[in-house]
């Protein structure tokens, strides 16, 4: 039987081409080089997103951050390049942005989180500047970076907003490279350094509290859980 043109059929099927999507087609194929596999993602460029954190921190080259999402397709998957819009798990389809509807035998679903700068009140009114930021966008990023180097000294707030979120890890990643370069530069005790989280323990996996207990010792963090940003006025800093 002909399919109809606004449809397409994968044996599988991979919604999101990021760091996680392509991976995974990657991957696949690396066991299989016969699966007929397709990614659909709407974006022409690809942000290493793991890597704003360091740009943010001066370690990374924001302009290595992104590349060609065309030359990071494994050969032999197929680039829909769409945005999904709806699933439709009992008959198998994904259905797309552009009209198109993808049949499929497996799916995979790595879309990645949408950012809500709305979720906090007066975030989106002030970011990207009066010195508030966020390594979640690259923009915001390299403000980031260039907020720390422009600082001689006052009060340091970072904040862990409650799951879900891009990455755990990220919050406190910046703080500690930031804290580490002040210390370096002898400016340490110019500041003081707060750190805000909406969890119960400083990091989800017990484990790990211990070795990242002694860093928030060594740059004088004042540790503050179970406390979550829910607003923020930057004409007042």
């Amino acid at each position: 039987m002909t399919q109809p043109s606004n449809t397409q059929r994968h044996q599988i099927i991979i919604v999101g081409g990021g760091a996680a999507g392509i991976s995974v087609a990657a991957s696949l194929l690396r066991r299989d080089q016969s699966l007929d596999i397709g990614i659909i993602e709407p974006s022409d460029r690809h942000f290493y997103q793991a890597a704003f954190t360091l740009v943010g921190a001066g370690c990374y080259a924001a302009e290595a951050t992104v590349r060609e999402e065309v030359g990071l397709i494994p050969s032999g998957v197929n680039w829909i390049r769409a945005a999904a819009t709806r699933f439709d798990p009992d008959g198998n389809i994904v259905e797309l942005d552009s009209g198109l509807s993808v049949e499929y035998e497996y799916l995979v679903v790595c879309p990645g989180l949408a950012l809500n700068w709305e979720g906090i009140e007066g975030l989106p009114e002030t970011i990207g500047k009066n010195n508030v930021s966020s390594n979640y966008l690259l923009e915001y990023a390299r403000y980031t970076r260039s907020s720390l180097e422009s600082l001689e000294g006052g009060r340091l707030l970072f904040t862990q907003p409650p799951m879900p979120i891009k990455c755990a890890g990220a919050p406190q990643k910046i703080m500690y490279l930031a804290a580490n370069e002040l210390e370096r530069n002898n400016k340490l005790g110019n500041f003081d350094i707060e750190f805000h989280t909406a969890t119960p323990a400083l990091f989800g996996v017990a484990d790990f509290v211990p070795p990242l207990m002694k860093y928030i010792e060594r740059y004088g963090v004042s540790l503050n859980l179970q406390s979550n940003l829910v607003a923020i006025d930057g004409n007042q800093i």
